[in-house]
């Protein structure tokens, strides 16, 4: 039987993530399945299951594998957003702000997620400008790119830009305790670090690889920042 390959995206995000640096190059005999997270519940495929996080999407793997630990055979995750419980962490991190104002004002989180909602809606693309503005490493590069670009605006806009529920639910259950269920993860995980990643800093994903019980694998990738981690990543991947 063959693995399916599960893909959950970030926050904010969409299935479309796949699709912002081109066409994948994926195995022939591979079933690529990436469920929209922004409104809808996920549905996961019977048999065996590989699962790729991203971003925020790590903690939805990573609870995914704790539900299933028979079904998960690996678990990639690209530029994890592993748990914080600490704020020096978030100091380290650009979304760091937000992050605390969903964990100690949660009506003004929820306002601001709101409002955020209504910019990917009418103002895709100066949303796009607002969330590239702090870019560095590999991802000041993309930001040049007019089709990264405009994929990004794209998914902001059929995610966020649908919806903010989904995103400030996911935001405000990561800022939650949750390291404890890291030890119920018993599936191999590689995990892919960009070492210029701003979002989610070198030290928060080492945390990560120390916490999880069977890290195979802990790629550190000299220059690269988030977006560009996740490039990388799902082109090593892909070719596998």
């Amino acid at each position: 039987m063959n693995t399916a390959l599960v893909y959950c995206h970030g926050q904010p995000g969409g299935p479309g993530e796949l699709g912002l640096f081109g066409s994948m190059d994926w195995s022939a005999d591979a079933t690529v399945i990436a469920p929209d997270r922004n409104g809808a519940a996920v549905a996961l495929p019977t048999g065996p299951l590989t699962l790729i996080g991203f971003s925020l999407g790590a903690k939805v793997a990573l609870e995914m594998a704790a539900a299933h630990p028979d079904r998960v055979t690996h678990i990639h995750l690209i530029a994890p957003a592993g748990p914080v419980e600490d704020d020096a962490m978030l100091v380290q991190m650009a979304g760091g702000a937000l992050f605390r104002m969903a964990r100690d004002r949660p009506r003004l989180f929820a306002a601001t997620a709101g409002m955020q909602s209504l910019a990917a809606r009418f103002a895709p693309k100066l949303l796009t400008r607002a969330l590239l503005a702090s870019a560095q490493g590999g991802d000041a590069t993309l930001t040049r790119d007019p089709a990264f670009q405009a994929g990004l605006a794209r998914m902001l806009k059929s995610g966020l830009g649908r919806s903010a529920s989904s995103y400030a639910r996911e935001i405000s259950a990561y800022m939650r305790p949750w390291s404890d269920m890291l030890s119920r993860v018993t599936a191999p995980v590689t995990l892919w670090l960009g070492e210029s990643d701003n979002w989610v800093p070198p030290a928060v994903v080492e945390a990560l690889a120390t916490a999880l019980p069977n890290v195979v694998a802990l790629h550190r990738l000299p220059g690269l920042s988030h977006y560009s981690t996740l490039r990388h990543a799902l082109t090593r991947i892909a070719a596998n």
